[in-house]
C-alpha cells in the first residue's frame, strides 16, 4: 500500500495519558495487538488518516461490554477503540497525574496553531477610512497608455515638514562607507538604482535644489535577501516625518486565511504574483517632491537629488494604495473579458484571492485554471499590472 506522509519531529502528547491494564480484558489477551506495548504511555509514530483508513481494515471485531473497548482487526495486527476504565488498589479517592514536557516536543497543536498564526494587514483607524476613499476616488488618474495614477492621502491639518535633506545626507554617508568596504553590496546597491532609473520610475532633480514643501527619504540596503529600503518614518528638524502626514487606509483584501482556505478549496491550484506591482503604479506629479531621495554611484561624483514617481515601499499608504489601485483595475477593465460569465469570474478571482500582490486560487479542472489565468490576465495588463511566476500543482 502506498500513501503520501508529512514527517513530522513529534505527532501528539503520549497515548495513553496513563497505565492501562489490557489484561483486565479476558478477551484482548489472546490477540495479537499492532502496538504491543498498547497499555503503556508511549509516543505516536504514525497518524493514519481516515482516506486510507477503509484499506487497512480487514473486517472483523471483538467486543465485550458497552462501556468496555473493542478490538478491530488490520493488516497490522489487531488495534483496540473505545473506554477504557483505570484501575488503582489505592483507596485514595483523588487521582493525581503527571507530565513532563519538553520545549524540544513540538506537539501537532502547536504545529497547527503556527499554522494558521499570520501576519494581517493593519486596519487603519475608522476615523480615516472614508478619507481615504474619497481622496482616491477624486485623485486617482490613468495616463494614455492605461497606467494609474494616485494621490498620497495626506491628512488634513497635518504638521509641516522640517528639513529632511540634512538627515538624508547623513544616512547616504552611513550607506556610503558600508559601500566603500563591501564591493559585492556596492554593486548590488549601483544595480538597483540604475534599474529604477532605467524603468522610468525615478527621475533626477535639476539644482538649484529647494528643499520646502519636500521630504528627502533616507535609504539603506538590507543584505540577508538583497533590496533597499525606504525609511520615510525618519524625523527631521521638527520631528514630523512623511509617515506621520499620511493615512494608513483600511485592509482592503480578505485574510490570508480566507484566502488559504479557497486555494484549497479545489483540486487544481494556480499561483502568480504582479511584477514589481508598487512601482506599476505611478503618484501624481504634484507629490511626487515627497518622494524625493539622494543618490550618486561613487564618492567621487557630487550628490543627486532624484524623485521617485511610482508608489514606494516603506510609506504609510502605499499598501492602501497599491491594492486600492489592483482593484479599480478590476472594475474599470473586466468588461475587456468578451464573455460576460468568465469576466465575472475573473473579477471575482482578483477582487477576493489576492494578498497584496500574491495571486492564490483553485478550479475544479484544468481547462477552468487556464481560462480563469487568461481573464485575469486579461484585466489586469490593461492597467499595467503584470503577473508572472505561473504555477500549479496540475502539469
Amino acid at each position: 500500500m502506498q500513501i503520501y506522509a508529512l514527517v513530522l519531529p513529534s505527532i501528539t502528547s503520549q497515548t495513553p495519558a496513563v497505565n492501562i491494564d489490557v489484561n483486565q480484558w479476558p478477551y484482548l489477551r489472546r490477540l495479537q495487538l499492532a502496538d504491543d506495548r498498547f497499555g503503556t504511555p508511549g509516543i505516536i509514530d504514525v497518524l493514519i488518516g481516515a482516506d486510507v483508513w477503509g484499506r487497512v481494515l480487514e473486517g472483523e471485531v471483538i467486543g465485550g461490554r458497552p462501556d468496555e473497548p473493542f478490538a478491530q482487526r488490520t493488516r497490522f495486527g489487531w488495534v483496540v477503540f473505545g473506554p477504557a476504565v483505570v484501575s488503582f488498589t489505592s483507596n485514595v479517592s483523588s487521582l493525581t497525574l503527571s507530565a513532563l514536557t519538553s520545549e524540544d516536543d513540538v506537539r501537532l497543536e502547536e504545529l497547527l496553531h503556527r499554522f494558521w498564526e499570520m501576519d494581517e494587514i493593519v486596519a487603519a483607524d475608522n476615523q480615516h477610512v472614508d478619507d481615504c476613499a474619497q481622496i482616491f476616488e477624486a485623485t486617482h488618474g490613468r495616463t494614455a497608455d492605461g497606467r494609474y495614477i494616485v494621490h498620497l492621502p495626506l491628512r488634513q491639518n497635518a504638521p509641516k515638514l522640517g528639513d529632511s535633506y540634512a538627515l538624508a545626507v547623513r544616512q547616504f554617508g552611513r550607506l556610503e562607507r558600508r559601500l566603500v568596504v563591501d564591493p559585492a553590496l556596492r554593486e548590488n546597491d549601483v544595480t538597483f538604482m540604475r534599474e529604477y532609473a532605467t524603468l522610468g520610475h525615478m527621475e533626477l532633480v535639476e539644482p538649484p535644489y529647494h528643499h520646502n514643501n519636500c521630504y528627502c527619504i533616507p535609504h539603506h540596503a538590507v543584505t540577508s535577501k538583497f533590496r533597499v529600503v525606504f525609511n520615510a518614518s525618519a524625523s527631521p528638524s521638527t520631528g514630523v516625518s512623511l509617515n506621520d502626514i499620511q493615512l494608513v487606509g483600511p485592509a482592503l483584501q480578505d485574510s490570508l486565511c480566507s484566502i488559504l482556505l479557497r486555494f484549497r478549496r479545489f483540486r487544481v491550484a494556480i499561483t502568480a504574483d504582479i511584477e514589481k506591482m508598487f512601482r506599476q503604479v505611478l503618484v501624481a506629479q504634484e507629490h511626487r517632491d515627497y518622494q524625493r531621495i539622494i543618490w550618486r554611484e561613487s564618492p567621487a561624483e557630487d550628490i543627486r537629488v532624484y524623485r521617485l514617481k511610482t508608489i514606494t515601499y516603506g510609506m504609510t499608504c502605499s499598501s492602501y494604495n497599491a491594492v486600492r489601485t489592483l482593484q479599480q483595475c478590476v472594475y474599470d477593465n473586466y468588461g475587456s473579458v468578451p464573455d460576460r460569465r468568465q469576466a465575472v469570474l475573473a473579477r471575482a478571482a482578483i477582487l477576493t484571492s489576492f494578498y497584496v500582490d500574491d495571486f492564490l486560487t483553485s478550479c475544479e479542472s484544468a481547462f477552468d485554471a487556464v481560462e480563469l489565468a487568461r481573464n485575469v490576465d486579461t484585466i489586469l495588463s490593461a492597467g499595467k499590472f503584470t503577473l508572472r511566476k505561473w504555477n500549479s500543482n496540475d502539469g
